[in-house]
């Protein structure tokens, strides 16, 4: 009998590694294989401009001269750090906001949500071409009405550093804010109903009930959504590449389009990689003690 256990076990044991191999492999190729290639290429000099640079052995002096004297790194890094800060948590009360709101039984709900949910599913890039066509000078339809209110009348929202920045933050947030409200109104969904009657019938107010008791019980899935949120934003690219191509001049480069320039427009391919590696490096660290951090909040 206990032999028969094992080979039960065993066999248990089999069937769910032959189930893991496929989601394994597909893993070792999507990301292990090219952060294998780019380790590799970050200690070599590889650029495709110069014959005497052809993947000679350099060490570590990618990095040093990334972090020590390239200013374009940290205006980017700083571009990046100050997006990511302002668009999450608009995305995130806006969610929550529209979530709350939508969270109940009305005539239209479902159509409702789906017209919401479209900005989501639609591709980055057509995002970017579509804020484009908004924002063009003198024919955008949001142009045409900042211009009706006196706005930008003789220069365009891409020609001043600040407004292009503005202008980007508002196109990731019109695009992300549905996706942080589905995650959060899955939680409103599956929400115990007993402990919300109880506070109403107690004389609980709305911003009581939400306080003490819908915040908290949606504590796991505001962490996901702001972890998701803020790994996103820091790579964003699409729209930047498309609306601004990170200018005018630097003042809306990103860290994933100073790579790109890096890598595909100078051809410094292992300058490029040691930009990519940084930036997985302090993603990974961010997102380590965000969840640190928040699950000593859900404690």
């Amino acid at each position: 009998m206990e032999r028969l256990r094992k080979i039960d076990f065993a066999s248990e044991k089999t069937f769910v590694w032959v189930c893991m191999l496929p989601v394994l492999a597909f893993l070792a190729l999507v990301a292990v294989a090219p952060t294998t290639v780019a380790l590799i290429d970050s200690v070599r000099h590889i650029s495709l401009t110069s014959f005497a640079a052809r993947g000679e052995f350099i060490g570590l002096d990618n990095f040093r001269d990334l972090l020590s004297t390239d200013e374009k790194f940290y205006t980017a890094f700083w571009h990046t750090a100050l997006f990511v800060v302002v668009v999450v948590p608009i995305e995130f009360f806006g969610g929550l906001a529209i979530a709350l709101w939508i969270n109940r039984e009305f005539r239209g709900r479902r159509l409702i949500l789906t017209l919401i949910m479209i900005p989501t599913v639609i591709a980055p890039v057509v995002v970017g071409l579509i804020w484009l066509l908004f924002f063009l000078p003198s024919f955008g339809l949001l142009t045409q009405s900042l211009n009706y209110l006196g706005f930008f009348r003789n220069t365009g929202v891409f020609s001043s550093p600040e407004t292009a920045l503005v202008a980007l933050m508002i196109s990731d947030i019109w695009e992300w804010t549905p996706f942080v409200m589905l995650i959060l109104l899955a939680g409103l969904t599956a929400m115990p109903k007993a402990p919300i009657e109880a506070a109403r019938l107690d004389g609980a107010s709305r911003a009581d009930i939400l306080w003490h008791i819908q915040i908290p019980l949606l504590k796991p899935l505001i962490i996901i959504a702001l972890l998701l949120r803020s790994i996103d934003a820091s790579k964003i690219f699409d729209s930047v590449y498309v609306l601004t191509g990170g200018g005018p001049g630097d003042s809306t480069e990103m860290i994933t389009t100073f790579a790109h320039r890096t890598s595909f427009m100078s051809w410094n391919l292992g300058y490029g990689a040691a930009v990519c590696l940084v930036l997985a490096f302090v993603s990974l660290v961010l997102a380590a003690l965000f969840y640190k951090v928040a699950m000593g909040i859900q404690r």
